[in-house]
């Protein structure tokens, strides 16, 4: 799943987007429904949301989510996010009725899933919490791409990244110098062999 999601990143990010992606699957694990940050964008290109601040990832992919019929268990599903979700990203995940969220890098100042179990109504559904280490390293060099952009630096975001991931902070600095950044922007590199060059700039 971490292809399909990563794509979902690249695109973002080729879309002047901050890059997070988020796919659901149903009970066999096939995808259902996709989404992206889509923030900054002036048209839908397949994304009911866009455009605004609440133009996130796991947004787009709960809406773009087909219920037929009405009374369709979506208990067993899993909503896969390169990041952790925000407030408004968790609370409309859990009353979605999807029990499964699995998500990449920790969000050290908007992160929601904190909400779970703090107050009775989030306290009333079992949610099965899982994080995606692959995913973490891949969201957080990305995030580290975005070091000119004038966005990250609210609410003390970047302060916090940087101190929670300076090691992937690195590799973004190294993949830019590198030309690999400019080729994503390109659309010469895909998820795929993007995946690949991080996890081998981590082991070296």
């Amino acid at each position: 799943m971490e292809i399909e999601v990563v794509e979902l990143c690249l695109e973002s990010l080729r879309s002047g987007c901050f890059p997070v992606g988020s796919v659901i699957t149903n009970a066999e694990g096939q995808i259902i429904s996709k989404g992206r940050n889509t923030i900054h964008e002036s048209e839908p290109k397949g994304y009911p949301v866009f455009g605004n601040s609440i133009a996130h990832a796991e947004l787009n992919a709960l809406v773009s989510m087909k219920r037929i019929p009405d009374d369709l268990d979506v208990s067993d599903y899993v909503i896969y996010t390169s990041m952790e979700p925000c407030v408004m990203c968790f609370g409309a995940i859990y009353m979605s009725g999807i029990k499964n969220v699995v998500y990449g890098m920790k969000d050290g100042v908007g992160g929601g899933l904190n909400l779970y179990g703090l107050t009775q109504y989030y306290s009333r559904k079992k949610i099965n919490i899982s994080q995606n280490k692959k995913l973490e390293k891949i969201q957080a060099v990305l995030v580290g791409f975005l070091c000119d952009k004038s966005y990250v630096q609210r609410a003390g975001f970047w302060q916090t990244y940087i101190s929670m991931y300076p090691a992937e902070y690195s590799i973004a600095e190294q993949l830019r110098e590198s030309g690999v950044y400019d080729k994503i922007m390109a659309n010469e590199l895909g998820a795929a062999q993007f995946i690949d060059i991080v996890e081998r700039s981590t082991r070296g």
